[in-house]
């Protein structure tokens, strides 16, 4: 018997219920369907499921064509083929498989195998494929209709980083986007993303709406996310006005889509370890530093040469010891666990997508064990969500989307900055600083005999004790996020025309508890006896004792609540398709007890296309913010954007290599209010504060104008232009090309050639919108998709980005004419550097006296110290030497490269993620030798026999000193390229009877890395490119192994 079967779109109802459980937290009641009693229950495989067929048919398009490439898989046993060259296919499956045809561009649908042993399928244009329709603002688009700029990736990329933060997971994915991770630490490992560079400076970050509704990215759980899509020129963002010249991450959530229950069950474990961290010297090399530097000052030694090699032999470490501080406060490796359970599925009126998650993130600091509380880094996050869509009538239906998390993290109270107390620290025992150590033992040890936190002299924060003996704080956040919304065909009105409804509530709190506690802290005295031995005793540092733990605390509480309402059209009237949008919106944001954050306006988008050929599309926004004046709050954003696709012109259709072509163009205004921390600029600022006397009258109160008002602030507005093509060769690569240019004015900043003259302090006169900043670019995307043979098929995504801005006006004084370089900002990028230009090192006295005079801030130099390119030739250095040194401290250049094989059962996937054209000032602690702070590049610090013997030198003369040397310039300005082996995953997934016997439709273990290697161009490799500060919690390593069950 043959059966033929025409795949319908997807929104259309099955022609078979199923009983569907809907998991939802709130107390949703079950709703039954008409299946039979075990067809509807996950898992349940039948005795003829088991005897399998050969099965074979062909699939052809809506034109009867033959396609080839068309995925035919057998869910229950995950077993695939392709189709040949002419449509046809052969598998093995059994009565009541189901068999799930896809392929790019056309809809995908389960077709469960009955009698017949031959299909032959039909596939349609699919207006909800992910891969065919893209989700634009409020509302989807099909791909082949798209006039603007536009990146997307789906939930199997993105679930293919272990990261916790999902932001994380976007890196080097999507062309566009730069996401830059400054820490490792769990729960704070925050990430911070521009889109296209940077355009102003003040705050760049994109808007974030996941399920059309603002909310922060970081919570989010990646298993719950079905696509993440950048909105990039003004075509796409305009419909955001006021808000949308930052760009816009829009998160889809996932929703129930196939007609049969399926449960989904993930277990992740890892170890996490430092990728980098800072290299420690040794108690000997410390004292051969230490020396060092006090001889380069004209000093003594503060090590004798036999204290010297008692460190270097270890040969008494009760007095001289080697105290390895890393060994004894961090880890080798922590836990990172996840686990995610999900159910989805579809009835004949009800949708729905249930989901939980855990994770599990641990710290890498050691604490100590038998404390009365628990002082270790860690996190754990729960989250949930309920995504549940029914169809009440023929003409209406309700959504309701509810979703929340609820997170701890843990952390010693003695630390805020992280790695930073280790600066304090030295691993020798010396005359001015001695260290603690436990008398009994053969090492030295953080702790006294008795139990008390060892120190040293003028040691009042010991590490050991900051760590464990401080107390601890522990932060819980949670928020609840709501969303339910009714949409009503209105067809019997208007052909084409639906309204939706959408409200939505969230709240947030975050609340910190600090148990804090004071510490006996003890130091070590060590004095020789007449008979030759030593004496050791311990005296009390200050007045310090243990105490009980001091309770404190902080809360934070903020509602956020939306309002939407739309207005859709989307008709075709013989060769002309027309579709319309009209949305109004409100949103308030209360945060504490200020005045409540308001928005209010409304938006447009209005498409046309014909022959699908030639396209048109309208947006604009008209909104406002109470952010200004009253009469200047609101404003209107247009943009105008078209398309042409050439392949589908008749002179084209002999090109059959080329399977699509489209030229796109925009240009239109977007808005920035996001201009500063400070509120309600347009008024005065006034304060009242103690007064002095007046005359007779006594003390009384000051009534001060701190800032005057601005009555005409403004929001920022950018122009954007973008001009781009998408083309499709041999139906295997797909290539996305995009050139933009933006102009953006009026951003807010403090005027800088306002005279003296004017009476009043620069720290009272308001901030105006008289910035202007330039930028320009492209993008390019390179997808290779292609099965060879039936068992092996191969993607390669390559993205890259290029982005420079200028900054065109920022009302700076120019410099007089003696200067090398007379702007700091005018002409410059955003977040350029500046500082000296090294030379080389001084040689000698003879050297320092022909150099021309150094007038920087600091001793006198000396042979060792930098010598500076005198830039204006003015014989002398000082701030006038003063230059742009390599480039902005944000990447202008990112890309990635993605490459992922199937082959049977076995899936890999690596990507590379990379930046270039960025520098950054890498100073302070653990990069200067100030403190106890030296690291093993110290070792070939410059000395006079060093320099007369050629040896290599990687530090200037050392000193005790003020440090000449420590000024910005370009031997700490570093250049902060990367390239990096982001991610790796390999899988195998289990196809035999065994999983089907026990009720799984598939099994599959797969093992994946995290931030696995770097290779950048960095002079020492002991902090991470992408880390600004060496005493930052460092970016982590993580090693992950998992397995999914789908049942």
């Amino acid at each position: 018997m043959k059966m033929s079967i025409q795949l319908k779109p997807a929104w259309l109802p099955g022609r078979r219920a199923s009983n569907v459980v809907l998991m939802l937290a709130l107390g949703m009641a079950c709703l039954n369907g008409n299946a039979a009693p075990m067809a509807g229950i996950p898992g349940y495989i039948s005795r003829a499921t088991l005897q399998q067929t050969r099965i074979t048919g062909k699939v052809t398009d809506a034109s009867g064509k033959a396609m080839e490439g068309v995925t035919v898989t057998v869910i229950s046993t995950a077993a695939s083929t392709a189709t040949a060259k002419d449509g046809t296919y052969a598998v093995m499956a059994g009565k009541g498989d189901v068999l799930r045809f896809t392929h790019t561009g056309y809809q995908a649908r389960d077709i469960e195998v009955k009698e017949d042993r031959v299909i032959d399928v039909i596939l349609e244009a699919d207006l909800t494929d992910m891969e065919d329709v893209v989700v634009v603002a409020y509302g989807k688009q099909k791909k082949a209709t798209l006039t603007g700029a536009i990146a997307s990736i789906t939930t199997k990329e993105i679930k293919q980083s272990p990261a916790a933060n999902l932001a994380v997971a976007l890196v080097g994915r999507l062309p566009g986007l730069t996401a830059i991770q400054r820490s490792g630490e769990p729960g704070r490992d925050l990430t911070q993303m521009a889109i296209r560079g940077l355009g102003t400076i003040n705050s760049q970050s994109p808007i974030i709406l996941v399920d059309g509704v603002e909310r922060d990215l970081t919570y989010i759980d990646p298993n719950e996310v079905e696509s993440v899509t950048i909105l990039k020129d003004a075509s796409s963002t305009a419909i955001f006005g006021v808000r949308g010249a930052n760009g816009v991450i829009l998160v889809t959530t996932k929703r129930g889509v196939s007609e049969k229950p399926e449960i989904s069950f993930t277990a992740e474990a890892g170890s996490q370890d430092f990728q980098r961290f800072p290299s420690l010297v040794s108690s000997y090399e410390y004292a051969l530093i230490r020396n060092q530097m006090q001889r380069n000052d004209g000093l003594g030694d503060a090590f004798s040469p036999e204290i010297v090699e008692h460190y270097k032999n270890g040969d008494d470490p009760l007095r001289f010891p080697n105290t390895d501080w890393k060994g004894i406060l961090l880890k080798n490796n922590s836990l990172q666990q996840r686990y995610n359970l999900n159910v989805s599925g579809a009835g004949q009126r009800v949708k729905y997508f249930v989901n939980a998650g855990y994770l599990n993130q641990g710290g890498m600091f050691n604490v100590e064990k038998g404390l009365p509380y628990d002082p270790s880094f860690r996190l754990n996050r729960y989250n949930f969500r309920s995504n549940v869509d029914i169809q009440l009538n023929k003409t209406l239906k309700a959504m309701l989307n509810l979703g929340g998390y609820l997170e701890k993290q843990n952390m010693p109270a003695g630390i805020y900055d992280n790695l930073d107390f280790l600066s304090s620290t030295s691993p020798a025992l010396h005359i001015l600083a001695q260290l603690i150590v436990d008398q009994n033992a053969t090492v030295p040890g953080p702790v006294t005999p008795d139990g008390a936190v060892s120190t040293w002299q003028g040691g009042f924060y010991p590490p050991f004790g900051s760590l464990n003996r401080s107390g601890y704080v522990q932060q819980t956040r949670n928020n609840i996020m709501a969303t339910f919304g009714l949409e009503q065909d209105l067809n019997k009105f208007l052909k084409g025309l639906s309204a939706k409804v959408w409200m939505s509530f969230d709240s947030r709190s975050i609340n910190n508890m600090m148990a804090s506690r004071q510490y006996l802290k003890l130091v070590q005295v060590v004095e020789p006896t007449a008979s030759g031995g030593d004496t050791v005793y311990y005296r009390n540092m200050g007045d310090s004792k243990n105490t009980p733990l001091q309770l404190s605390g902080s809360r934070f509480f903020s509602t956020l609540s939306n309002l939407q309402g739309y207005l859709n059209y989307s008709n075709t009237f013989g060769d002309h398709t027309v579709t319309g949008l009209l949305l109004y919106q409100q949103q308030q944001n209360i945060i504490d007890a200020q005045l409540p954050y308001n928005l209010r306006g409304i938006s447009s988008r209005i498409t046309y296309g014909y022959k699908s050929r030639y396209f048109a599309e309208f947006n604009m926004g008209y909104n406002g913010s109470e952010q200004f004046k009253k009469g200047r709050r609101f404003g209107f954003f247009p943009a105008y954007s078209a398309a042409w696709v050439a392949s589908n012109e008749a002179f084209m259709k002999d090109v059959s290599f080329i399977n699509s072509l489209k030229f796109r163009a925009s240009y239109g205004k977007v808005g920035n209010d996001r201009i500063g921390s400070r509120r309600f600029l347009y008024l005065d600022d006034i304060q009242v504060k103690p007064g002095g006397y007046s005359g007779s009258l006594g003390q009384g109160q000051q009534v001060i104008t701190s800032l005057l008002k601005n009555d005409a602030l403004q929001w920022e507005v950018a122009q954007k232009v973008n001009i781009g093509m998408d083309l499709r060769v041999l139906n295997a690569l797909d290539i996305t090309f995009d050139y933009f240019r933006e102009k953006r004015d009026n951003i807010l900043r403090n005027r800088g050639t306002v005279p003296v003259l004017n009476g009043l302090p620069s720290s009272v006169l308001p901030p105006v919108n008289i910035g202007v900043v330039e930028n320009k670019g492209f993008e390019l995307e390179l997808t290779y998709r292609k099965p060879i043979g039936k068992d092996l098929t191969i993607m390669t995504k390559l993205n890259g980005a290029y982005a420079r801005n200028e900054q065109v006006f920022a009302d700076e004084p120019l410099l007089d004419e003696t200067y090398a370089y007379r702007y700091r900002q005018t002409g410059y990028r955003i977040g350029q550097n500046f500082g000296y230009i090294v030379d080389r090192y001084f040689r000698d006295a003879e050297d320092i006296a022909n150099a021309p005079e150094q007038r920087i801030p600091g001793h006198a130099p000396k042979p060792g110290d930098f010598k500076y390119k005198d830039l204006n030739g003015d014989g002398i250095i000082d701030e006038k030497d003063i230059a742009p040194i390599g480039y902005s401290t944000v990447p202008e250049v990112q890309y990635g490269a993605a490459v992922n094989v199937i082959y049977k059962n076995i899936d890999l996937s690596i990507l590379f993620q990379g930046v270039t054209n960025v520098s950054n000032y890498y100073g302070s602690y653990g990069i200067f030798a100030i403190g106890n702070n030296f690291r093993s590049r110290h070792l070939e610090s410059w000395t006079e026999e060093r320099a007369a013997n050629g040896e290599k030198i990687s530090y200037p003369r050392l000193t005790t000193q003020t440090n000449p040397n420590e000024n910005p310039n370009s031997f700490f300005i570093n250049d902060g390229s990367y390239i990096r082996l982001k991610n790796v995953e390999v899988g195998y997934t289990l196809n035999n009877n065994w999983i089907r016997r026990v009720g799984a439709r598939s099994i599959r273990f797969y093992a994946n890395g995290l931030n696995l290697f770097t290779w950048d161009k960095l002079p020492v490799k002991d902090f991470d490119p992408e880390m600004t500060s060496i005493m930052t919690y460092p970016i982590t390593r993580l090693i992950n192994f998992g397995v999914n069950f789908i049942f």
